[in-house]
């Protein structure tokens, strides 16, 4: 009873402080309760992300525990997997690097690696761990190793290797919104205008096929096509 006192007090509170915002200030004023009953949905909101995400921290830091007792090339690949999905970069490429050194063949570790050393900003790294992936296997993580390799290459200046890789990502898996618009951006840095305004084009025919789920990332693509069209 006392918990959810307290929780309708700071709607209360968090109701108050909205309406003296600028732009929204006013529709919280005029509303009342119902101002009152938008920041209860916010709150909930708020704490029920706020306990996801401690619910996760614990998780992982009891994998993280359990993988730190064993030293191994596969559990330093699993370390860094986690690391980097909780956007620790760092951590990530201590581990990742020494999983590679001692599983050079398995696929997985390169592609983690250069999705760190990209997400690090070291994109000539990131391009030849992720040339070392596709040079295992082409077609690995359903042609991400390939889309996430043109653009380390990209980054890097190097677009001719970039459209080839886009080009087998696409032989391989069909193009997507995404393969189409950094097509059309390689093609554009290479001065074949006609290749890449036929590029951009793709991406809002591509994006108008996808399913329901894919639509909002579709329309992030579309709308940097055109932006790329532009500018």
């Amino acid at each position: 009873m006392l918990r959810l006192a307290g929780f309708f007090l700071l709607a209360i509170v968090l109701a108050s402080l909205l309406g003296q915002l600028p732009l929204i200030g006013p529709l919280f004023a005029r509303t009342g309760c119902i101002g009152i009953w938008i920041s209860a949905m916010l709150l909930s909101w708020a704490f029920t992300k706020l306990g996801q995400r401690a619910y996760r921290l614990r998780r992982d830091a009891g994998e993280i525990r359990r993988l730190a007792a064993v030293d191994s090339p596969h559990t330093h690949g699993k370390l860094g997997t986690l690391y980097l999905n909780q956007g620790r970069k760092k951590r990530a490429l201590e581990h990742l690097q020494k999983a590679v050194d001692g599983e050079p063949d398995v696929t997985e570790w390169h592609y983690r690696l250069g999705c760190a050393l990209l997400a690090s900003g070291d994109a000539a790294g990131a391009a030849e761990a992720f040339g070392h992936c596709v040079d295992l296997d082409e077609e690995y993580a359903y042609g991400a190793a390939q889309m996430r390799l043109a653009e380390a290459l990209t980054r890097e200046d190097r677009h001719a290797a970039a459209i080839e890789a886009l080009e087998t990502l696409e032989r391989n898996h069909g193009p997507s919104p995404e393969s189409a618009y950094r097509r059309g951006v390689a093609h554009k840095a290479e001065g074949d205008r006609d290749a890449a305004t036929a590029a951009f084009h793709d991406v809002g025919r591509l994006a108008s096929e996808v399913a329901r789920y894919q639509k909002k990332s579709a329309f992030g693509w579309t709308s940097r096509a055109w932006m790329a069209q532009r500018f």
